[in-house]
């Protein structure tokens, strides 16, 4: 008993001689879970996560003589926890045996990189090769030819901002930044523009965004946006007919519809998948963009890899798409795009047997 006690007595003592037992235990899920378990709690599987830890490497590695500093992988994991489940950062701390505050730094940290990364892993397509294949998956929808994207907005809800808190309250009375989104027809982001407060109209924010400057400046030429009334009709942009009076305009409406909701449950995937959208992001609108590109870029990697996600549902779509595109749309529709409209529904839609 003596010598048990002379021993214990120099651990508390000597500096250098506190055993790591005496620290609370940092498991890293990596080294314990099921792969289905990882992908469940973390969206990514482990191969995933390993190729994250590479590109995250260089600027998450502590440069500390402290003890038992975080290994990357485990900063890693703490942040793909909290877009995953949208908890309260004290409980991701307890189930990772870290503090709040270092749950807080990881998500920043993490979320920093790779919503820097976005470009290489959200593009619009430029190349007519691919445009062909991205045309063409969307045809075999409903049939609607030359479609290069389906756009729409969808609001995330965030914290309560400490500047100019109104232009953040949106149409649905909670604070919000509103997101304009353009996918493919498998779900893929194709641009996510995450800067504006959720007052602001998506009409708006598709006529100060790249892809809109790309298609006016007659860089693409032969393809078709699709979107809803709340947008104005253009020659690269579609929207649906407000009153159909032929079999060709609802025929027209019917395969618009069919071919752009596509966007809609593109969000409801990505929200679903990454629960600190559909929950609400608990941060500054700063902080809460980085987040959002971030899942964005994670659910471009997730449908890449065709990665399951359980809490996904059948009929999982966006609950927070636009209900007030019915009006005031038409005044914005341009002469051009009305012509262009017509002449697709009648090439197209009319006279098909």
């Amino acid at each position: 008993m003596a010598l048990i006690l002379m021993n214990l007595h120099v651990l508390l003592d000597g500096d250098e001689a506190i055993p790591h037992r005496l620290f609370r235990d940092r498991q890293n899920p990596l080294d314990f879970l099921s792969d289905q378990a990882i992908i469940n709690d973390y969206r990514l599987d482990r191969e995933s996560i390993y190729e994250l830890c590479g590109l995250l490497q260089n600027n998450l590695i502590r440069t500390t003589k402290r003890n038992m500093a975080l290994p990357v992988s485990l900063q890693a994991m703490i942040a793909l926890r909290y877009y995953a489940s949208g908890s309260y950062m004290s409980v991701i701390g307890d189930a990772h045996g870290v503090s709040k505050m270092t749950v807080s730094r990881a998500i920043r940290d993490v979320s920093l990189i790779l919503s820097n990364h976005a470009r290489s892993y959200i593009k619009f397509p430029l190349t007519n090769r691919e445009q062909a294949k991205i045309k063409q998956d969307f045809f075999a929808i409903r049939a609607f030819p030359n479609v290069l994207g389906a756009v729409d907005g969808s609001l995330i809800p965030i914290h309560t901002p400490s500047e100019e808190e109104h232009l953040y309250v949106c149409r649905k009375g909670f604070h919000a930044l509103n997101i304009q989104g353009i996918c493919d027809s498998n779900y893929r982001f194709l641009n996510i523009v995450a800067k504006w407060p959720g007052s602001t109209h998506d009409s708006h924010i598709w006529n100060n965004c790249g892809v809109c400057a790309t298609f006016e400046s007659g860089q693409i030429s032969n393809g078709y946006m699709l979107g809803d009334s709340g947008y104005g009709l253009r020659p690269w942009l579609m929207t649906p007919k407000l009153a159909p009076a032929t079999p060709g305009d609802r025929r027209y409406n019917v395969a618009h519809r069919a071919t752009r909701c596509v966007i809609e449950r593109t969000f409801g995937i990505w929200k679903m998948r990454f629960r600190c959208l559909h929950k609400g992001i608990t941060l500054s609108p700063e902080r809460s963009v980085r987040v959002i590109m971030t899942t964005a870029v994670l659910h471009n990697i997730c449908i890449d890899k065709r990665l399951p996600c359980e809490d996904l549902l059948p009929d999982d779509e966006d609950d927070n798409r636009n209900e007030d595109t019915l009006s005031n749309s038409q005044m914005d529709d341009s002469l051009p795009g009305v012509r262009g409209r017509e002449s697709v529904i009648a090439s197209v839609f009319t006279n098909i047997d």
